[in-house]
């Protein structure tokens, strides 16, 4: 019992709480005297329930096991993950929510450093050292701003966006003192809902006021999600003219150049980026993989490498990177340099059947460079049973790597084949499309992607508008029976697969017709919920289907 607390029972001295009493604190610090300094500093301040944890492992298990309202986490955590790994990893996987508080701890001020935690937006920082009053009243004014913000975290949490804006649009009503952080966690929300269009009058309303770097970056992001290329691009370039250290600018601004078809600007503008703020390895991968799709293997060697070295303990460690590390070291120095990259994977990745099939795909390649054909057929079998076991739901990602891997192994035919399915599977996503055009190119299977990639589409639009089409008029068996089978061929395509189960639930509803239908729709609903679970249309159909079921 915090002694303020035990001195008020006994004496009925009436004491201000501190809303610090109440709340719950993780101190993540590898050096146990700091840890020590910092609980009582806490125990001072009335709180009492505190948990330690002395690297950055424990502080992910904690939270795990725990939601935290005060996360006070040091930078430096020795071996193992460290203060912005652990962020990450709690952001990632949603350890902590809108009212958490993160506060990083350092004693550091290099720049990688500072570049690398600010890319993660702690709520704020302290330096050693610090004395008690410094911490009290930070925790203070960071709680007092997110308390209003625990119901909005709730509905964000349950996926209930509509409640979120909901409460966020009363909240900004009253014209808080917060408003510009509540209108920028409104726009977040609609970006994330897919509600691009009420994301730029949100952006447009804020920047009417006052030029904000934020909002500026939000209105962006929502002319991409509109699919305002040109548009999007301006605004990321104007962003990073007038911050050359604005990282996020400088990521959106090559994933927008990608949709433009301008690869070479896109791989150019991630360098400096990741020149910048290299420790943060998704943008390192993105690097790597541009580059291979330019022919740059010395810059992909470069941006793997060091998306290796920086993942290590990262909740973003891919075995896709390790393998195409050691493609690219295969062809850049040796085969057995290539091999021993993937005896490194092997390690990191011990009885994983996802990095087995990356292992086996890029030893297939690296073993034919040897001349081991032999060896190159084993290595390739063994990627083709993992990709075998995924069945029709394999995702694309599998699949072009695959097309990548029979492609080096003089197979274009089937390369071209999987290439074409990854574009019918995606024949909405214009990044993705973009990567897929170039790589194609790249690899000499195709003199003209975009023409092919356009003709696919316009292919799928059509099915799709003749299903919509056949359901307006009435024929509902014709419609299922169109996106059904259009839906088996394109199992990864969440345009189609998203008709097949609204088709069925208009027949489910309109001629009250069950029989066999109700687990068609939830398997359709559940490919789209794996590809993409804030998919907004796919709520409404759950929503839909829950309201029929009645479960």
């Amino acid at each position: 019992m915090p002694a303020r607390t035990w001195f008020s029972e006994r004496w009925g001295v009436k004491f201000k709480r501190s809303n610090l009493e109440s709340k719950s604190y993780l101190v993540v610090d590898d050096f146990g005297d700091m840890r020590s300094l910092i609980k009582n500093m806490l125990l001072s301040c009335g709180a009492g329930d505190i948990v330690a944890a002395m690297n950055g492992a424990q502080a992910i298990k904690a939270m795990e096991r725990k939601r935290f309202d005060v996360v006070l986490c040091d930078y430096n955590l020795g071996s193992g993950k460290d203060g912005q790994q652990v962020l990450e990893e709690a952001r990632h996987r949603q350890l902590i929510g809108l009212g958490t508080v993160f506060v990083m701890i350092t004693a550091e001020n290099t720049r990688e450093m500072v570049m690398g935690a600010v890319e993660y937006e702690p709520d704020s920082y302290l330096t050693k050292p610090f004395n008690k009053e410094l911490l009290r009243s930070r925790l203070e004014k960071l709680l007092a701003k997110k308390q209003d913000l625990l119901p909005i975290e709730k509905a964000v949490e349950n996926r209930d966006f509509t409640l979120a804006l909901e409460l966020l649009n009363q909240k900004i009503a009253e014209s808080p003192p917060n408003i510009g952080e509540l209108n920028k966690l409104k726009g977040e929300i609609c970006l994330q809902a897919g509600e691009v269009e009420e994301a730029l009058v949100v952006y447009d309303k804020v920047l009417a006021v006052r030029e904000m770097p934020w909002a500026r970056l939000g209105l962006g992001k929502a002319l991409f999600g509109a699919k305002r290329y040109a548009e999007a691009r301006v605004v990321f370039q104007d962003l990073v003219n007038a911050n050359d250290r604005y990282t996020a600018a400088y990521d959106w601004l090559a994933k927008t150049c990608k949709c433009l078809n301008q690869h070479q600007d896109a791989q150019d503008i991630l360098q400096k980026a990741a020149k910048l703020s290299p420790r943060v390895i998704t943008r390192q991968q993105a690097l790597g993989e541009l580059a291979l799709s330019n022919n740059d293997v010395n810059t992909a060697e470069a941006a793997f490498s060091n998306a290796v070295k920086f993942g290590k303990h990262s909740v973003y460690k891919h075995p896709s990177v390790y393998a195409n590390l050691a493609k690219v070291v295969a062809e850049n120095k040796t085969g057995g340099e290539g091999l021993k990259v993937l005896k490194d994977m092997q390690r990191e990745f011990a009885d994983d059947s996802e990095a087995e099939f990356y292992n086996a795909a890029a030893e297939s390649v690296i073993q034919r460079s040897m001349g081991d054909s032999e060896k190159s057929e084993q290595a390739l079998e063994r990627a083709l049973e993992e990709y075998q076991k995924l069945g029709k739901d394999v995702s694309s990602e599998y699949s072009i790597e695959l097309a990548k891997t029979y492609t080096k192994l003089g197979d274009p035919d089937k390369a071209t084949e999987l290439f074409h399915q990854a574009v019918r599977n995606n024949h909405s996503d214009e990044e993705l499309l973009s990567e897929l055009g170039a790589t194609m190119q790249s690899l000499g299977l195709q003199e003209d992607p975009s023409s092919l990639i356009s003709e696919i589409r316009k292919e799928i639009i059509r099915l799709n508008n003749k299903g919509v089409e056949l359901a307006r008029e009435g024929k509902l068996k014709e419609s299922i029976s169109l996106f059904e089978e259009a839906a088996e061929g394109m199992s990864g395509n969440k345009v189609v697969n998203l008709n097949a189960a609204r088709v069925l639930l208009m027949d489910i509803e309109q001629n009250n017709n069950y029989a066999g239908k109700i687990n068609r729709v939830r398997v359709y609903l559940d490919r789209v919920k794996a590809l993409d679970p804030d998919n907004q249309t796919l709520r409404k159909l759950n929503a839909k289907f829950q309201e029929i079921v009645g479960t």
